[in-house]
């Protein structure tokens, strides 16, 4: 609306369309009212502008916008927790054992979480022949264990053994991430 009435007063200004004074206009090809004798004097400008519409024209660019301030975040970034992947270190295992009664290979598999959050485990366990000679069985467990607490698994292979044997248990790998 300001800038309306700025073209308004500017166009009034310019083409001397206001109220007549007086005299008339020189050679009738409009242009402000001129006084004085022939021009010796220049013109000062509309004395008879409408009241209520500003006076002080601006130039350039306006300078009276209201300035902006980009909001400042209220919240705080904190990095994630940091986490070691590797839960073997975690675990302790007990009761390498064959259950001829069930043909399964058992180990028990406590889980302690030392992490400030709830972690998912992820543990492959294995059941190696001790000469060597190859694989008798595995089982894989994934558990979630809360933070500061300890969890109890039992892990399983079924296998019928026709003859004794020696044999191991290992966790093979034990993976850990936020639950």
């Amino acid at each position: 609306m300001r800038i309306c009435a700025v073209a308004l007063v500017g166009l009034i200004a310019l083409t001397g369309c206001g109220k007549k004074k007086g005299g008339s206009h020189d050679g009738g090809l409009g242009g402000f009212v001129s006084g004085g004798s022939g021009g010796e004097n220049p013109a000062s400008g509309p004395t008879d502008l409408p009241s209520g519409l500003p006076t002080d024209l601006p130039s350039g660019a306006p300078s009276d916008l209201p300035s902006y301030d980009a909001p400042t975040p209220s919240y705080t970034y904190s990095a994630p927790p940091t986490y070691n992947s590797d839960g073997t270190n975690d675990i302790t295992a007990s009761g390498c054992d064959y259950d001829e009664s069930t043909h399964s290979f058992e180990y028990t598999l406590n889980v302690r979480n030392p992490e400030t959050q709830s972690m998912r485990y992820s543990i492959t366990i294995q059941w190696d022949n001790q000469d060597g000679s190859g694989l008798l069985g595995s089982d894989y467990e994934s558990i979630t264990v809360s933070s500061g607490s300890s969890q109890t698994v039992n892990a399983t292979s079924y296998r019928y053994l026709s003859q004794q044997t020696s044999f191991t248990c290992k966790v093979t790998s034990a993976l850990k991430y936020p639950s």
